[in-house]
């Protein structure tokens, strides 16, 4: 889906969801390199900041969270194509396509300062999934006193790949954002006052994204901890279920020792005597008693 809004200083081309055609008809309409519509088509494009010379074009790939509501915290990106004159904007998100439109209702002095508002917006997702899953690894922390269930488990492995994700595109975001800055100074034509305010907009952007980049780096410490806690947990109980099944194997082992003996056809003490039954009885109770007694006496078996 294409939709053109025309501004009063730049033509804003809003592109979601692209197909091959529409692609090579933006690129044909209003000359954009080529070369940049593999950025606009691959959906597992990395964040990259770049600037053809030769069309005076510049482009922009940064990655957002898709969908806010499911458990993994996949993320998507938005490529931004801009020139003095011109902005194409393209997502491959419904999500991501209403955030872009909402900027519609704003007409901006700019290029860049739509650029910048948009790169707002794309951050702030970032904060909010920041809190949501600083809660949820607050939580399953406070579950050590606690069992440790399947769901638990489950939660804490979603969060590892949510962060995995999440921390990622906030990288490469950051990077991309410190190669805009140079490109937009020397690339793009704006007043003095204008660049100015722009260079410090984007001087915030790097801020917020330095503080995301450390919050969730704390944040997946803090998971990463959680893990190995919960690990030395199971193993630990892993341990105590070996041990309880080595005692009661060995102690079980002595009756069938005893009824075996007892059972082949030799001569054995006490064998022809009238209440032997009772006497292998007796004698496997009291080797069950001694073997209870050293594994008691022994140190390896204590928790």
């Amino acid at each position: 889906m294409i939709k053109i809004h025309k501004l009063a200083s730049y033509t804003w081309v809003e592109v979601i969801s692209p197909t091959k055609e529409e692609l090579r008809q933006v690129t044909n309409d209003y000359q954009t390199p080529v070369k940049f519509q593999s950025y606009m088509m691959d959906r597992h494009e990395q964040p990259r900041a770049t600037f053809d010379e030769l069309s005076g074009f510049g482009a922009l790939v940064v990655r957002a969270i898709a969908d806010q509501s499911s458990e993994r915290m996949l993320t998507m990106p938005i490529f931004l194509g801009f020139s003095n004159t011109l902005l194409v904007t393209v997502c491959h998100d419904e999500k991501q396509g209403k955030m872009l439109s909402d900027g519609a209702q704003v007409e901006y002095p700019s290029v860049v300062e739509h650029i910048i508002s948009i790169l707002f917006d794309t951050i702030s997702p970032y904060f909010d999934q920041l809190d949501v899953i600083s809660h949820k690894a607050e939580e399953l922390e406070g579950m050590h006193q606690r069992s440790i269930s399947n769901h638990s488990l489950d939660e804490l492995a979603a969060l590892k790949t949510s962060l995995v994700y999440l921390r990622s595109a906030t990288a490469g975001n950051l990077v991309a954002l410190q190669e805009l800055q140079p490109t937009i100074k020397t690339n793009v034509t704006l007043s003095s006052s204008l660049m100015q305010q722009s260079m410090a907009a984007i001087s915030d952007l790097l801020i917020e994204y330095k503080q995301c980049q450390t919050m969730f780096d704390v944040v997946g410490d803090v998971v990463s901890e959680t893990e190995s806690a919960f690990g030395n947990i199971l193993n630990n109980k892993l341990n105590q279920t070996m041990q309880f099944l080595t005692i009661w194997s060995l102690v079980l082992a002595i009756p069938p020792i005893v009824s075996g003996f007892y059972g082949m056809n030799v001569k054995l003490p006490l064998a022809s005597a009238d209440q032997a039954w009772f006497y292998t009885v007796v004698l496997t109770l009291l080797m069950v008693v001694v073997m209870i007694w050293y594994i008691k006496r022994d140190g390896r078996f204590r928790k």
